[in-house]
């Protein structure tokens, strides 16, 4: 049981910690607006992540492995993801950023956040590729052949190891933009920028191939 319990907590640390359009997000929140924003970021894309193993349980993965619906998963992904990206390069320097939160409503900053972090893992092809194949076979086997119950303990510490790995990066990004000279945590940012429209860049050009494919 303990083995099973750890096992399944790493698997969701395992999922959250590779580098990727969440990720780069959160860091690029949490040098931006603090911890509360970059954790925003991490709840919502958690809250997709949700919904997505829901979808996984009513037999949705036969719909999101359709060619279509693929090709427009990717596209809206690179929309999103470019967006972002340009976006964040187009805003002030990051001082101004930091001055700028203090005047800025917090329920405001946390729900943009909730919802950037929302649509960025509900439109990612890596995060749904996880859900229908990585996740779907470890949890069909205990669906089947055990009980609901035992599903839903295995995918809450699934989730357990995300938000850990969420929490981790918050608070690093946070406590790491205290440290850090002006010029770094600009550099740090602008490079984040440019990653993500790199990923929407890539994933439009899968979209594309699938098309013509």
């Amino acid at each position: 049981m303990l083995g099973m319990i750890i096992g399944n907590i790493f698997l969701g640390l395992s999922i959250a910690a590779p580098v990727g359009p969440i990720n780069i997000e959160i860091v690029k929140r949490g040098l931006s607006y603090g911890f509360w924003a970059a954790l925003f970021v991490g709840i919502g894309g958690m809250s997709s992540d949700l919904l997505l193993m829901g979808a996984m349980f009513l037999g949705m993965s036969a719909l999101l492995s359709v060619t279509w619906v693929k090709i427009l998963l990717m596209m809206m992904g690179a929309v999103v993801l470019i967006h972002s990206g340009l976006v964040s390069l187009k805003a002030p320097n990051l001082m101004s950023d930091q001055s700028d939160e203090r005047s800025a409503k917090p329920t405001y900053l946390r729900w943009n956040s909730f919802l950037k972090g929302f649509f960025i893992a509900g439109t990612n092809p890596m995060n749904l590729l996880f859900w229908i194949s990585i996740y779907g076979s470890v949890l069909s086997g205990a669906f089947h052949e055990e009980n609901v119950m035992t599903s839903f303990l295995l995918s809450v510490l699934v989730f357990v190891g995300i938000g850990l790995w969420n929490l981790n990066l918050a608070f690093t990004t946070h406590f790491g933009r205290l440290l850090a000279s002006p010029f770094v945590l600009r550099m740090v940012h602008v490079v984040a920028s440019f990653v993500l429209i790199g990923f929407g860049v890539k994933f439009g050009y899968q979209g594309f191939q699938e098309l013509i494919g």
